[in-house]
């Protein structure tokens, strides 16, 4: 075959053919965009409004491939900055987060010791296994009915095991309202059943639980600093029986908690026109006195709150002793402890290498990791109300005083823990993107170190990169 510039090649007309096509197609869908989005503003009669369906970015925008790629960067950011953090924290350290397109982890199954976070495991495992409407009922009986009025012998006040059991002055001398039973509610009910005179002796029953006051397990400086008053079934105003009238200040323990109750009772008795012959004093009521009257405490969500929020570790204790009744049939700190770790184990939870020891956190033997915080905290039938529970930043409990006039105030909702070893905070932080993300920090030091301050500090730059998240530009600046 010849080869000349003059003569036509073979295929020249299908090379153009495969050229235009393409372009007519592209004009096509082009023009088919341009009339769909013109459409978008018709309402035809009888159908439904297509303007409900707008597309948020345009079609043809180059947003709808900035918008994913900016996504993964958010995402890419948020993990880097987490390690960035955690790698400037003390080797025993575990960090999870779970901010929903982003799972972080750094050694979350590496068991630690968590301080007052261990308030959330007891918080849990009182709201599985008693429920969140159960009520402490703390019960006033007579040996014998009372006549016209009068009682002829003792009066008997028997502890249900309510750990806000308290007078209103007491209450009051926080900053912030409390949640707590007002024993003066049962002193007007004792009157409102017609009783005016008791012949004998109002009698503090304590025998629900055992009458050990303080964990063995603690140092002896934790019962002299006063981190919980003496524990009891029945003890009022935390077992304190002087207390300053407003903010912190020195504080009395009752030597016996059950007869300081009586004796609180007998004077709001007595305000109420109801005479008591014999003082007050503690000891067991008779197995079937009739009832006189009754008080049911606030339901267990707000009991576990306010051991939440305020880090109360004598509501904490008087929980597990409640759950080791319930749960192990004896109302004491050993019986509690193992029936947290059951409760827990068959609700589902994974307890390997978890250590409870107490209540409240005081204990130094307790461990627990990261992941099984989160866990608590995601945890669907009693989230809810542990983190209504939750201290919120700059405004209640705990985190009352910490992160004032910041963008932390009322986004972050949290556990706190310190021990002279432990540092810790595990809750959840309020987005910019107006999602939740869930997270849990504990760090320890080994003895004879001591938790820095700057440690402690470094929690706000763990809350601050969870509120700024995403922290993705303004897509706008980049429309056509």
């Amino acid at each position: 075959m010849t080869d000349s510039a003059d003569a036509p090649r073979a295929g020249g007309w299908r090379h153009r053919l495969l050229v235009v096509l393409p372009v007519l197609a592209l004009g096509a869908l082009i023009a088919a965009s341009l009339v769909m989005v013109e459409r978008l503003d018709e309402d035809p009669v009888g159908e439904p409004a297509l303007g409900d369906v707008r597309p948020a970015v345009p079609l043809l925008s180059v947003r709808r491939d900035l918008a994913p790629l900016a996504d993964e960067a958010a995402e890419r950011r948020l993990v880097t900055r987490l390690g960035a953090f955690v790698g400037g924290l003390p080797a025993d350290t575990c960090l999870s987060v779970d901010a929903g397109d982003v799972r972080f982890d750094h050694r979350a199954d590496d068991p630690q010791v968590p301080a007052s976070a261990t308030k959330i495991l007891t918080g849990v495992a009182a709201l599985i296994a008693l429920g969140g409407d159960h009520r402490y009922t703390t019960t006033v009986s007579t040996p014998t009915p009372p006549l016209d009025g009068v009682v002829a012998g003792d009066l008997h006040l028997i502890g249900g095991g309510d750990p806000i059991l308290a007078q209103a002055e007491y209450a009051a001398r926080y900053r912030r309202p409390q949640r707590f039973s007002d024993l003066r509610a049962l002193a007007e009910a004792v009157a409102a059943a017609g009783v005016v005179r008791v012949e004998g002796a109002v009698v503090g029953d304590e025998s629900r639980y055992d009458t050990e006051r303080y964990h063995p397990a603690w140092p002896p400086r934790f019962i002299t600093q006063d981190q919980t008053g003496p524990l009891s079934a029945l003890m009022v105003n935390d077992g304190f029986a002087e207390w300053p009238a407003t903010g912190a200040g020195p504080v009395e323990p009752a030597p016996d908690p059950a007869a300081h109750a009586a004796e609180v009772f007998r004077l709001l008795l007595e305000e109420r026109g109801v005479t008591v012959g014999a003082g007050s004093r503690s000891g067991p009521a008779p197995a079937g006195a009739p009832v006189v009257a009754e008080h049911r405490s606030p339901p267990m969500r707000d009991v576990v709150g306010q051991m939440l929020s305020e880090s109360d570790n004598a509501t904490a204790e008087l929980l597990v002793k409640e759950l080791g009744l319930q749960v192990g049939g004896a109302g004491t700190f050993a019986a509690g402890a193992a029936a947290v770790t059951r409760v827990l184990a068959e609700a589902g939870f994974d307890v390997a290498g978890t250590s409870v020891v107490d209540g409240s956190g005081l204990a130094s033997g307790n461990a627990l990791d990261c992941e099984l915080l989160m866990a608590l905290l995601e945890h669907p039938p009693t989230a809810d109300a542990v983190r209504d529970g939750l201290a919120v930043a700059g405004e209640s409990g705990t985190l009352a005083e910490r992160w004032q006039d910041t963008a932390l105030a009322g986004r972050i909702r949290a556990k706190t823990g310190t021990l002279n070893q432990v540092t810790a905070l595990a809750g959840v932080a309020a987005t910019d993107g107006g999602s939740d993300a869930t997270f849990a920090l504990v760090v320890n030091v080994p003895e004879p170190e001591r938790i820095q301050l700057e440690t402690i500090a470094a929690q706000q730059q763990l809350a601050e990169l969870l509120v700024a998240h995403p922290d993705t530009p303004d897509l706008s600046a980049f429309a056509p």
